[in-house]
């Protein structure tokens, strides 16, 4: 096409735009009722799958949004909202933004989009020269025909599997920018890619080998490396240039390389989730302030840390493993020290405490924090980090992202520290199981055991004292610690479980369990209400059984890569939470009968997280750019 025919072309469409809006004052009417010189204009798809959009119905749609100043997303928008542009515009279906984006790059020439995009501005010139000022292109035709807005027949299930791959790669390109290596702006491989691998790994579930690798590479021309895509990582959770001050020689020791890896990796893991809060705090589905759940998973180690007999040493030191017999062990010299366990239990693990939005907001992990515990195998070297200090980080993440009201943690977490923690320094409510009762508390609640009649017994502003040696807790400097280390009141719950694991064992033990709040005046009948919100937290359960199995297996010691490992599985995690709360937005609006009453519970999911696996790794190997699958 030459450029005396382009412009000839162009001169022809705005000639015939003019005249049409002489008679329809509404622009998708007068594009859709122009005659296209198709015979002139080239498809460049060479092959038609059976599923492909009318060439005629894309250069409508393209001139549409060249003309209203519409990028992909609000054009695929208003076309899926709007039906009636379906039928003007000669579209069979609704259209996916990375579909238009497909259509735009492979089936127009660069000429055709200049031709387009002219002719576009001058359509535009004729409407406002008519009245019809830029901003009321962009509105919708406030009188179409019924016969154009007739609801469409597509069920839910098609609709969501329509919508996913688009929503997806949205969800997909809000995350991997927050994330950043730090190297050299000429690498081969840029950080984008590195995350697609990484991505990868955790959707096929497959392990983090060379294996995979050669897996993965056989769909690319250029293939990532297994070391690069190691180094990228490390690179990621290498702090840069940390100078130490006074503050990191606590107790003589200065603070440990791990806590230094993972402040670098968590403020990563906050902008990442920043970025996909963005994407749902528009909607009326998500509220604030939250309610959150504080809980505490591991990913399992199954290299024990003790030598075996053929490996000791005679100069090895020995280590009492059972204090009743006597056993004594020994322990490697290399083992991670990250690692936790117990000799008795023979169970090692990393382990990462969560604090998750729960109840009826869409469940997202805000925060994590690692965990580091003195193992029998370090003898007198280890070192533990309090409960308290864990609660402390974590509620500083997530309150620089999220407004919180309510935390309700394991009761692992039944610590005064604890508590002083979340009342003093976080001033949110919160409710813990406890782990024991006392003998005081055995009285308060005898009748409940006793009396049928009764289902829960309160007792309200029982002050809370820290002990001197509270850990994490400097009793002396704290400004919120009060005469005789008195921190706050707080109330105990005496009230039916709904779990096993709720209930403190007695011999007498009729199936009751205890809980503490800082809230105030509770009666009986709203402590079981109050307890009632707590089942909400077993999201975090459910949650667990699904982050952990995208952890790709890891044969590396390094701490950076481990932790990495865990977060950016909870990213993972969000992106399919993310992914079905969008759908679920999507199909409210579309779908009358589909949505959620002001006291409702959370909707079910529509997108199963296998679903989603799917789709991602299609999304990934094809691009990131899907034509548009059949309805």
């Amino acid at each position: 096409m030459t450029d005396p025919d382009s412009e000839r072309i162009a001169d022809a469409l705005v000639e015939q735009a003019a005249t049409l809006f002489d008679v329809h004052d509404n622009v998708s009417r007068v594009i859709g009722n122009l005659h296209l010189p198709l015979d002139e204009f080239q498809d460049r798809y060479d092959i038609l799958m059976d599923n492909s959009f009318e060439f005629e119905a894309m250069l409508r749609v393209y001139l549409y949004r060249q003309t209203a100043n519409l990028t992909q997303t609000e054009v695929t928008e208003r076309i899926n909202n709007w039906k009636y542009l379906q039928t003007r515009f000669g579209l069979d279906r609704e259209l996916l933004q990375p579909t238009l984006s497909y259509n735009e790059k492979y089936r127009f020439s660069q000429e055709l989009r200049s031709l387009l995009k002219d002719a576009a501005e001058d359509i535009r010139e004729a409407a406002s020269e008519r009245g019809i000022q830029s901003q009321y292109l962009r509105q919708p035709d406030p009188d179409p025909d019924p016969a154009e807005i007739q609801d469409s027949s597509t069920p839910l299930h098609h609709y969501v599997d329509n919508q996913a791959p688009g929503v997806i790669t949205s969800a997909l390109d809000e995350v991997c920018p927050a994330l950043d290596t730090g190297r050299a702006e000429n690498v081969k491989h840029e950080d984008e890619v590195v995350w697609e691998h990484q991505i990868l790994m955790s959707l096929q579930d497959r392990s983090g080998t060379r294996a995979a690798y050669r897996t993965f590479n056989k769909f690319r021309n250029d293939a990532l490396h297994h070391d690069t895509h190691l180094n990228a990582v490390n690179s990621l959770g290498t702090p840069s240039s940390y100078q130490y001050t006074f503050d990191d020689f606590k107790n003589g020791k200065p603070t440990p390389d791990w806590r230094h890896i993972a402040d670098t990796i968590q403020s990563q893991f906050s902008a990442a989730v920043e970025r996909q809060l963005d994407m749902i705090r528009p909607t009326d589905e998500f509220t604030e302030p939250v309610v959150a759940a504080i809980d505490v998973t591991g990913a399992p180690v199954h290299v024990t840390p003790w030598k075996g007999e053929d490996d000791i040493e005679p100069d090895d030191e020995r280590i009492v493993v059972d204090e009743k017999t006597g056993d004594t062990r020994v322990p490697k010299d290399d083992y991670p020290t990250m690692v936790n366990g117990a000799a008795e239990s023979s169970v090692y693990e990393y382990q990462y405490a969560t604090l998750t939005i729960v109840g009826a907001n869409t469940p997202l992990v805000v925060a994590v924090e690692p965990i580091r515990h003195h193992s029998t195998w370090e003898g007198g070297d280890g070192r533990s980090i309090s409960w308290a200090e864990v609660v402390d980080r974590l509620m500083e993440q997530a309150t620089e992202l999220v407004d919180i009201h309510m935390v309700m943690a394991d009761k692992a977490f039944d610590q005064h520290g604890v508590c002083h923690v979340l009342d003093q320094r976080h001033d949110v409510t919160y409710l813990i199981p406890k782990k024991a009762d006392s003998q005081h508390l055995r009285s308060q609640v005898a009748e409940v055991r006793e009396d049928p009649d009764v289902t829960a017994r309160v007792e309200q502003d029982a002050p809370l004292h820290l002990r001197n040696d509270t850990p994490y807790i400097d009793v002396d400097d704290d400004p919120d610690v009060g005469e005789d280390n008195y921190s706050h009141d707080v109330t105990f719950m005496h009230v039916p479980a709904e779990r096993d694991d709720w209930i403190i064992r007695h011999a007498d033990d009729t199936g009751y369990a205890i809980f503490v709040t800082n809230s105030d005046d509770v009666s009986p009948l709203e402590a079981e209400g109050l307890v009632n919100w707590y089942s909400r937290r077993w999201d975090i359960e459910n949650e667990y059984r699904m982050i952990l199995p995208l952890m790709p297996s890891i044969a590396s010691k390094d701490y950076r890569m481990r932790f990495f490992a865990f977060t950016f599985s909870c990213l993972l995690y969000n992106l399919w939470r993310i992914v079905d709360h969008s759908l679920k937005v999507l199909a409210s609006e579309k779908y009358d009968e589909y949505g959620r009453g002001p006291h409702e519970n959370r909707l079910d999911t529509l997108l199963p997280l296998s679903d989603l696996l799917a789709s991602s790794i299609i999304c990934l190997f094809s691009g990131l750019d899907p034509p548009d699958p059949a309805v």
